[in-house]
């Protein structure tokens, strides 16, 4: 996808003033297909692959359950954790990499040279923040790239990181840690009183 962001960049880059720089490809047809497409075609394949895995899980039970006493490291509290983390990334990469192409559609720029779309590639436009107000849909773009991982990482770790098993490790590495601090502070300012 870099490469094909490369090709398809008319100018260096953007900066949006409270936002910082944004990428700037030539929206074309092989714009929409490099840089749009992977996107939806993985969130295909992950929608495909997790809705099998779903269905795979209700419709044979009772052999998961062999499955699980076999296999140590998978329990089915670990199992469902990883179902629910498949359909909110299909939830999420899917259709908001749709919701990307279409809109990306709607402004197709015709495919003219690589000269023509590289010409004064140095050229790094400037916004202010007036630009964002007045487009509700460019706000909203911006936004969303910047706090969508944000979203998506306390996702995840509501998933995973709240079990009891990592809660348990939790309070061992704060035992641990808080030991090791009041270890330096008896160093260096020596014996309590």
């Amino acid at each position: 996808v870099a490469v094909v962001s490369y090709c398809v960049q008319s100018h260096r880059y953007n900066i949006v003033e409270n936002f910082g720089c944004s990428g700037s490809p030539w929206m074309d047809v092989y714009a929409i297909l490099g840089i749009h497409g992977p996107p939806v075609l993985l969130g295909t394949i992950s929608f495909i692959c997790g809705a099998v895995a779903i269905y795979n899980f209700i419709a044979q039970r009772r052999r998961f359950q062999v499955v699980l006493q076999q296999n140590s490291s998978l329990n089915t509290s670990r199992f469902v954790r990883l179902i629910g983390v498949a359909g909110v990334n299909i939830v999420i990469s899917l259709l908001f990499a749709i919701r990307e192409t279409v809109l990306t559609a709607h402004s197709v720029y015709p495919t003219v040279s690589w000269d023509y779309i590289h010409y004064d590639f140095d050229l790094v436009f400037t916004y202010d923040s007036a630009f964002l107000l007045g487009d509700p849909q460019a706000w909203v773009e911006l936004n969303l790239s910047r706090w969508l991982p944000c979203v998506a990482s306390f996702i995840y770790f509501a998933f995973f990181g709240m079990h009891e098993d990592m809660l348990s490790y939790y309070t061992y590495v704060w035992a641990r840690l808080s030991q090791a601090l009041l270890q330096t502070k008896e160093r260096i300012f020596g014996q309590p009183l």
